[in-house]
């Protein structure tokens, strides 16, 4: 084969990872930083003399958006958090809560496709933070009322930070895919 075609496939797997490694990221899981992975592995295995090659800008650039990705997410859902007094222990179990409840809110897709197994992901995390901050801020002797404040913002700020994250990821297979073939 020549090397113009395995280019050419490296980068059709490089965007199928990346679109796979953003629905990770839809369940909670690191998959903006698998499109990292993806593409520095690409960068460094497709040669640049080839049509379809990844520049090392690019995978600075994703690596960039990463980041970015991760502190929009803990930054708005701890600021919504630390708005209404939550505690350390509310703010760790409500992470976990999240992600359990997404997790299981993922069954969704079952009944509708894609739209259902998103918005059963969303709802699902942000039901899991809130039992878990909910847990978390009575478990720490907080009032009833505290503890359902606590938790309504945080399942607020938890959803707008994955989703904020999600459109990041986006954002980075858009600009994979745009490298490899334009």
């Amino acid at each position: 084969m020549s090397p113009e075609i395995l280019a050419f496939v490296g980068a059709v797997v490089l965007v199928l990872g990346s679109l796979f490694a953003w629905c990770l990221t839809v369940l909670q899981l690191p998959g903006n930083w698998l499109i990292v992975l993806l593409a520095a592995l690409a960068a460094w295995l497709i040669p640049e003399e080839t049509r379809f090659s990844i520049s090392w800008l690019t995978v600075a650039i994703v690596f960039g958006s990463a980041v970015v990705g991760e502190v929009l997410e803990l930054a708005v859902g701890t600021v919504a958090a630390k708005k209404r007094g939550a505690s350390r222990r509310a703010v760790w179990l409500a992470l976990v809560g999240g992600i359990v409840g997404a997790m299981s809110g993922a069954g969704g897709g079952s009944i509708v496709p894609v739209i259902g197994t998103l918005f059963g992901i969303l709802a699902g995390g942000a039901g899991g933070a809130f039992v878990g901050a909910y847990v978390g801020e009575t478990w720490k002797g907080r009032s009833e009322e505290q503890a359902v404040a606590v938790g309504r913002a945080v399942a607020i700020g938890r959803t707008l930070g994955v989703l904020g994250k999600m459109i990041v990821g986006v954002a980075m297979v858009l600009l994979v895919a745009w490298d490899a073939f334009f």
